[in-house]
């Protein structure tokens, strides 16, 4: 069955092609109200649905946008995608979901197909990521919003949202200090990533208030995936001094860590407490149930698109200075966490 045209609707309204556009367009302020009427009525009847090649020909926009995310498996990325997909659709935009799986070559890729979509902008919520993309979306002048980058990537077209990891790590270290644990160790991302370091440095600093030297705190470098949190977790009680609290810069290592706790015979949080970060909807379910510096994914995924709407507000061509914001980041306190074990 062929697709209906523009001039068949016009045919059963009995109007000119120009005038089912003016209402397509909402361009009917002088049209008269049975006119119009008519036209609505045909485009339901035929089930007419406008080009979005034809549309975007004339509005120079596709109605689309690009997502790369990290870990399509890791439940931190659906949550924030859902808040960024319920935002698109509200305002007629469809979403292309990347998988960059911490691969900064693929997601150069992603960038390039995107680019070649002609997308109308692109948000980078990935932890891994390179400053070759930005130059690529540069030099067809895509707006983009980036997640987590935020001090390192202000520029034309770029605008950011930090997140204040140290608000609620402070939360976190100051929870574990008041039940008595003085022994630490933070298993994170990899390193070279900036928001391990990012993550990384919140903790150490909210130990250092406490008057604990961080140059003493234990960094076992993880992949922020479970398996990572497992193969972690041996190595902590290798060390000449075993931790009493374990911070993981996910929770997806934490929950590795949960698992690999229980086979070795640890029970959590007699033994050892555990703390995450991201409050997937995962935590909230473990055994414990995990405490962890929760962020507002969704909420993040809804101010990404807004920002978005607020760039392409204006011109492509025109220079758009970066706008950051930041998110805060606050502390869920579960049944992971107990007073530190006797020496």
């Amino acid at each position: 069955m062929s697709r209906v045209t523009i001039a068949e609707v016009a045919e059963t309204a009995g109007v000119s092609k120009a005038t089912v556009s003016r209402v397509l367009s909402g361009n009917h302020k002088y049209l008269r109200a049975a006119t119009r009427q008519r036209v609505e009525q045909a485009i339901q009847q035929l089930d007419y649905r406008p080009s979005t090649v034809a549309r975007s020909l004339t509005s120079k926009r596709t109605n689309t946008v690009g997502v790369l995310v990290a870990d399509i498996s890791n439940p931190f990325y659906p949550d924030v995608f859902l808040g960024i997909e319920d935002r698109a659709l509200q305002q007629g935009y469809s979403v292309y979901l990347c998988n960059t799986n911490y691969d900064l070559a693929r997601g150069k890729k992603y960038i390039q197909s995107l680019v070649d979509k002609n997308v109308d902008g692109v948000l980078i919520m990935t932890s891994s990521f390179s400053p070759d993309w930005l130059v690529e979306l540069a030099r067809s002048s895509t707006p983009v919003i980036v997640l987590d980058w935020a001090v390192q990537t202000h520029g034309a077209n770029v605008s950011t949202i930090a997140v204040d990891f140290q608000r609620g790590i402070d939360a976190a270290v100051e929870h574990l200090y008041e039940l008595g644990h003085r022994r630490y160790a933070h298993v994170g991302g990899p390193p070279q990533l900036q928001t391990s370091q990012d993550r990384r440095a919140a903790f150490l600093h909210a130990l250092a208030r406490h008057g604990i030297d961080p140059a003493d705190v234990p960094v076992i470098d993880g992949n922020l995936r479970i398996d990572g949190g497992r193969q972690a977790l041996p190595q902590v009680l290798a060390l000449p001094e075993c931790p009493t609290a374990l911070f993981a810069a996910n929770d997806m290592t934490a929950l590795g860590i949960l698992f690999e706790a229980r086979a070795q015979g640890l029970a959590v949080p007699r033994d050892l407490s555990v703390v995450g970060l991201d409050d997937i909807w995962l935590a909230a379910q473990s055994d414990p149930p995990l405490t962890t510096v929760a962020l507002p994914r969704y909420e993040i995924g809804q101010l990404a698109m807004r920002l978005l709407f607020d760039l392409l507000e204006r011109p492509r061509e025109e220079y758009i200075a970066a706008v950051s914001t930041r998110v805060r980041t606050s502390l869920t306190i579960r049944s992971s966490t107990g007073p530190a074990p006797a020496a």
